[in-house]
């Protein structure tokens, strides 16, 4: 476990050295901008068009053919913002503060077939650095945390969460981003997004089931370089990695660590300033162990992406996969379909996201891969300027691929609504309920205790300061 702790915090210090030095080479390129007293930046649907933004176009379609294209949503690393368009995200800020919470699990181990509640008490300090140049923008934030349980004391331990997000435009014509999530906790559903408060960025990894209390780390990396070949062409490559990790394997019966590589190249056309039309080639490594199981995948896909607007986007894509699995038993060649589609809509006090796919995909915790069927979807209102309310919901459905059917079958059904009133210009108090329904009959950790309700409530403590003032 704390091998994993040095290898995270290596990769944070490796990380910010090559921010640093790209924020020298971008000012460096760049010597009519100041070096220090930085102006926040202010991003927004007003900034459209501006074209020195080192993330407009991505972030907001043009509606011009011939202009700078976006990176459609099936081949893009980013995912839906759920900002409403009235919420300017500035930049060149330091933010942080600190979260003080309590949460209540119905289920936070099963004894004797019968599942054990509990009481947990958090703190979570956290700070947030993101600056904007015309070339470069990254955005860093990392919260540790101290977790103590009333009966099950066990469990007590510190969390770390760990973010970054970066993009560099090399030329006008290539960019490159690169994305880190990081999280060390012993309850995953206290992690789990208060929507209303934080609304989610970038892509989350996918969860095919969770343990109600356990020791576990999550790494997701991702990165991809795109490249404008014409007024209305775009290639790109994106590699991915991930990994889950439970340390303590008497704490998940029946669980499997797991790890995920991804290799992408793509290329999109713009029929127009609203329809993309592209195809992707995909290949995947899926590793669960310690029993060894891999898993191969190829898939060639296509996709196709239209922007009602500059805030609403519809995408689909389909085409033919390939998997193979090695192990005890060497599994011949499957081919199936893969499918999806997304959706993403937002307004000045509302925004709302969709999301489904069927493919193969790792285990995230099986004996093996699976063939996925998963689902979700995500809404945020504003009722008032100090009020907001979320909801989301997820299904996944996992069916082990011809290796182990017996014991990987199952589903996950989950629904969150949370809620955050500000209190002023500093501090917050913000609630989120989970329904969790999980059904895996053959996994000790989850079957003898399926179903969980989880509370979160917590007050926070916010402050923010410009950079270089």
């Amino acid at each position: 476990m704390f091998r994993k702790l040095e290898d995270a915090m290596g990769k944070l210090l490796t990380l910010s050295a090559v921010i640093a030095g790209m924020t020298v080479c971008a000012q460096a390129q760049n010597p009519q901008e100041p070096s220090q007293g930085a102006v926040p930046a202010v991003q927004g649907p007003e900034l459209a068009g501006q074209s020195n933004d080192a993330s407009e176009t991505d972030s907001l379609p043009p509606n011009d053919a011939g202009g700078r294209m976006v990176t459609p949503e099936p081949v893009s690393i980013e995912g839906y913002s759920m900002n409403f368009t009235s919420e300017g995200e500035r930049s060149n800020y330091l933010r942080g503060g600190l979260t003080v919470g309590s949460s209540y699990s119905d289920n936070v181990s099963p004894s004797g077939g019968q599942p054990i509640s509990d009481f947990s008490y958090s703190v979570w300090p956290f700070i947030t650095l993101d600056q904007m140049r015309s070339r470069l923008s990254w955005n860093l934030s990392y919260s540790p945390g101290f977790t103590f349980y009333q009966k099950t004391t066990a469990f007590n331990e510190s969390d770390h969460n760990l973010a970054l997000a970066l993009k560099y435009r090399l030329s006008p014509h290539v960019t490159f981003k690169a994305e880190n999530r990081f999280s060390k906790t012993s309850n995953f559903l206290n992690q789990n997004q208060n929507l209303a408060a934080e609304p989610a960025t970038g892509l989350a990894p996918t969860v095919a089931l969770v343990v109600p209390i356990a020791d576990q780390l999550r790494d997701t990396s991702s990165a991809q370089l795109s490249y404008q070949t014409s007024p209305n062409g775009l290639i790109g490559a994106t590699g991915t990695f991930s990994e889950l990790n439970y340390p303590t394997r008497s704490q998940v019966p029946g669980l499997f660590d797991s790890t995920s590589s991804t290799g992408q190249a793509f290329y999109t056309y713009r029929l127009s300033g609203k329809h993309y039309l592209g195809a992707t080639y995909d290949y995947t490594n899926l590793l669960s162990h310690p029993n060894g199981i891999r898993t191969e995948t190829h898939s060639v896909l296509l996709f196709y992406t239209i922007y009602l607007n500059s805030a609403t986007s519809f995408s689909v894509f389909a085409g033919p996969e390939r998997s193979e699995s090695h192990g005890a038993v060497l599994t011949p060649a499957q081919w199936s379909p893969a499918a999806g589609g997304s959706f993403g809509w937002r307004r000045e006090h509302t925004s709302l996201e969709m999301n489904a796919s069927r493919r193969v995909s790792g285990g995230g915790g099986l004996a093996s891969a699976v063939h996925s069927l998963d689902a979700n979807a995500s809404v945020r209102q504003q009722l008032s300027p100090s009020t907001t309310v979320g909801l989301s919901a997820n299904y996944s459905l996992n069916e082990a691929l011809r290796l182990l059917p017996s014991t990987s079958n199952g589903h996950l059904v989950s629904g969150t609504i949370s809620f955050e009133r500000r209190l002023g210009a500093h501090f917050g108090f913000d609630m989120a309920y989970t329904r969790l329904h999980q059904s895996y009959n053959n996994i000790a950790a989850i079957s003898r205790a399926p179903d969980v309700d989880h509370v979160l409530v917590s007050i926070s403590y916010r402050f923010e300061r410009p950079l270089g003032r």
